[in-house]
Formats: C-alpha cells, structure tokens, sequence
C-alpha cells in the first residue's frame, strides 16, 4: 500500500496523533502487532524508552525525529522487521542487539533458557553450558545472567553472528563468563579444547524444511540460520548424535525444533543413548523444544 502521513485537519503530530495514525496504517497494511510497532519505532526515533511515551503525548518531535519516524513507517509497513530497523529487541527481560546477520530472538526459544538455568542452578560449584548456534548470543546471555556460577561457551558457523554475540556479551556485561567463538555444531573451538564435557547443552538450530513458507517478515533474516534441507532436519540430525560425547552424565540437552517435528526428534535423540525426552510446548500451545539427560 502507498505511504503518505495526511494532515487534513493541519493539526501538530504529536506522540499521540503519531501513534494513533501509525496504529491505524500498520492495520491496513497487516503488519503484526500494529500499537506495539509503532510505539517501537517511536521510541526509537526519539530516543526514549517504550514507557516514556505515555507521559508525552502532547510533545511534538522536531522535523529530523518525524523524518526518521516516517521512514521507519514505510519500511515496517513494506514487511521490514522492526527489530532490524531498530537494532535491539527484547528475550528474557534483556535488550539485545540484532542485525540482519541473526534471527530475531523470539518468545518460544526462552523455553531453552528455563531448562538449562534450572539444571544448573541444581548443581554444586562451577558449571559449564554450550549454547549451539547462538546466533545474537541471546540464550547464552540470559542463561549466564540467571545461573551466575556458570561458565558458557557461545559458538556459531557464521562469524558475522559471533560478532553481534560477543557484542551482547560485552554490553551485558557477562564477558568474563561467556566465550563467543566461530564453530561448526559441536566441534569445540580451540579457545575451549581443555574442556570436553558439559552440563548443560541448549540449541536453537536451523529447522526450516527448504519447501516451507516463510512467516511475514522473516524473509529477512539470514537464510542459513532458517533453512535445514528438504524435511527441515539436515542440521538437527549431526547436532543431536554429536551431544552424548559432549555432555556430562546426567546433564541436560535442550534443542528447538519446528512445528510437526517432534516425533522425528524424539526418535533422533533416542537413538543416541540419550533419556526419552520431554517435549515442551511453546506459548501458543505448539510442541517446540526437547529436553533430555546423559544417563
């Protein structure tokens, strides 16, 4: 649909006018969450937080702000992703970065954040988790946040990724505890060789069969963090058979995996040895991630 902000009325755009018309075009043009994205956007172009909206509403930004404003619109409107336009979204009550070189974190995946840091929060002393294609970091971060005794290893094919990764890390300030570092699945990078077993394992893998369609606006996002062959399961198959050797007995093994693939994934980790799993199931009710042990 065209973009054009119409003042009949010649009426100052202030922060309410702004959101209540951006509100309004967002739902003509289908976009998601339309008051929530303009309020995003908003903020970010003023350079404020989400809450500080509310308490001005009747303020005007200037000609710069209302431009930045309008072309965030028209590109949120076009299918654009409004966490890449604005460069951070939210998981686990965390702001992190993201750019095009990572999948937006998304709500679903906290599931393999509440598996890992209740199993370590369990454990006596020091404790080590390996987050697999941790793409912007994110679950290696919160685990570290909320399991301060642990020691985490983030690692990633892409190094574009393991850039914006060790970028959350630093700002989080959880550096000295999270080592972000280019690898394939579970190949341990050179940085890590002395450690071998771990007790916790979290992967947030490619699982996107190649024929299947994409979600509105996720065609943005990098295509190899996405797409995993003809059934979806070319990367889920070596990640889940390289785990036993790579895990502590009686850690825990957390993947994700997409919609109608729990049967295939359940049999994959069983046939390593590994417990029987426990499926869990997301926000919207849909079977999304696996948890297991090393007997």
């Amino acid at each position: 649909m065209s973009f054009c902000m119409t003042d009949p009325t010649n009426e100052p755009w202030t922060v309410l006018r702004l959101l209540d018309w951006t509100k309004g075009y967002f739902q003509r043009a289908g976009v998601e969450s339309p008051r929530l994205c303009a309020e995003i956007l908003l903020a970010h172009s003023l350079d404020c937080g989400r809450v500080d909206l509310y308490a001005r509403y009747d303020h005007q930004p200037d000609e710069r702000q209302l431009a930045d404003f309008r072309e965030n619109v028209k590109k949120a409107a076009g299918g654009q992703p409004t966490a890449y336009l604005v460069g951070h979204k939210e998981f686990y009550s965390l702001s992190f970065r993201v750019t095009p070189a990572v999948l937006i974190p998304r709500p679903e995946t906290e599931l393999l954040v509440d598996q890992a840091v209740a199993h370590l929060r369990r454990q006596d002393g020091p404790t080590t988790c390996w987050d697999v294609c941790t793409g912007s970091g994110c679950v290696a971060a919160a685990v570290a946040k909320h399991a301060p005794r642990a020691t985490l290893l983030a690692t990633d094919v892409s190094p574009e990724a393991v850039l914006v990764a060790k970028e959350n890390v630093e700002l989080l300030g959880l550096a000295e505890r999270v080592t972000c570092a280019t690898a394939d699945l579970l190949n341990v990078p050179e940085a890590w060789r002395g450690e071998s077993l771990f007790d916790a394992i979290t992967a947030n893998p490619p699982y996107v069969a190649d024929g299947d369609e994409l979600g509105a606006g996720v065609e943005y996002e990098p295509a190899s963090a996405l797409r995993a062959g003809q059934d979806g399961l070319a990367v889920l198959r070596p990640l889940i058979a390289a785990v036993p050797e790579r895990l502590r007995p009686g850690g825990v093994f957390c993947v994700e995996f997409g919609r109608g693939q729990a049967d295939a994934v359940r049999d994959l980790i069983v046939s390593t040895g590994l417990e029987e799993p426990t499926i869990l199931k997301d926000h919207q009710s849909i079977e999304r991630a696996a948890v297991t042990r090393k007997k």
